[in-house]
């Protein structure tokens, strides 16, 4: 056997993986994935209304789990694909309306962000810009609360420990040692999505609101997932 035949044999075996400050989704993940947000955006935007909507609303979600289940390995797929299914769950549960649904899809994206957070959390980095990327999460959060918790009533509580919980989400993005500008950005956008949702929800009406929340919601959970898998991949040393 030659050293030609050896080395092709060797790359057709072993295909290289993408270098991972250049990864992008697939095509056909991507154009799924801007399709599902598209449609359900403007169909939610026309008022349309059943529970066949709740399905259509988690087909971006259900893109980005394909991508990171096929991208991702070990404890941070695993991990990344819980934080994704409890979103999903939160969604259909926000879309499906019933007794305390709202307190039900808090708690459903409680656990996401919970799990986002261990997922970050497990590559932490302390450097001065997390101190000035900390900073502006906490004041962010900080004059959310203050805003939101007076009118919160009831569910003062459950805001509050979601507040929280988003909150160091966002502090263990904006740590991890990988590409973490695309995680902090992540991270504040959904950030965004919430705080209009609790604004809309709990002092007045946001113009446009279900618009803005999808879009800064599917813009969130892409950029967590492509973040991490280019840091996965870093890390890896692909």
């Amino acid at each position: 056997m030659t050293a030609t035949s050896t080395d092709s044999e060797m790359t057709t075996n072993h295909p290289a993986s993408p270098p991972a400050k250049g990864f992008a989704p697939p095509r056909t993940i991507t154009i799924l994935f801007l399709l599902g947000c598209s449609v359900y955006m403007a169909l939610n935007a026309a008022g349309i209304d059943g529970l066949w909507m709740a399905a259509l609303k988690i087909v971006p979600i259900a893109t980005l789990f394909a991508l990171a289940a096929r991208h991702l390995t070990g404890a941070t797929r695993t991990l990344c694909l819980v934080a994704l299914a409890f979103s999903a769950l939160g969604d259909v549960l926000l879309a499906v309306p019933f007794a305390n649904h709202f307190t039900f899809g808090l708690g459903a994206f409680l656990l996401a962000q919970l799990t986002y957070t261990l997922t970050f959390a497990r590559n932490a980095r302390f450097s001065l810009c997390l101190a000035g990327r900390a900073f502006s999460i906490l004041v962010a959060a900080g004059l959310l609360a203050a805003q939101i918790l007076p009118a919160a009533g009831d569910l003062m509580l459950p805001v509050a420990l979601y507040i929280a919980a988003i909150s160091a989400m966002a502090l263990s993005a904006a740590a991890h040692k990988g590409a973490s500008s695309l995680l902090f950005a992540g991270a504040l956008a959904f950030m965004a999505s919430d705080a209009l949702i609790a604004i809309n929800r709990f002092l007045g009406p946001v113009p446009l609101a279900g618009t803005w929340i999808m879009l800064t919601y599917y813009g969130a959970q892409a950029l967590l997932v492509t973040g991490l898998i280019r840091a996965h991949l870093a890390a890896r040393g692909a």
